[in-house]
């Protein structure tokens, strides 16, 4: 069966949190899919669904840092 998900961050402090999905693989293991959604704002919410092989990881972590950026000539 599958059930529609949503996660939401519904308090007010600064630190953000992270929802991975995973997914059984062929052996049965637990592999994380591509794509994980950080929540970075109060009231900031995400939606996804769950089904016999599929699991969400919630978890509260540090801000992600900004991707690098190319220092340029001037």
């Amino acid at each position: 069966m599958t059930k529609q998900i949503r996660i939401e961050n519904a308090d007010t402090s600064a630190w953000p949190v992270r929802v991975t999905v995973q997914h059984k693989n062929a052996e049965g293991e637990w592999v994380d899919q591509p794509g994980a959604v950080q929540i970075d704002r109060p009231t900031q919410m995400t939606e996804t669904y769950l089904t016999s092989h599929r699991r969400l990881v919630i978890e509260e972590r540090p801000a992600d840092p900004a991707p690098a950026t190319a220092a340029t000539a001037g």
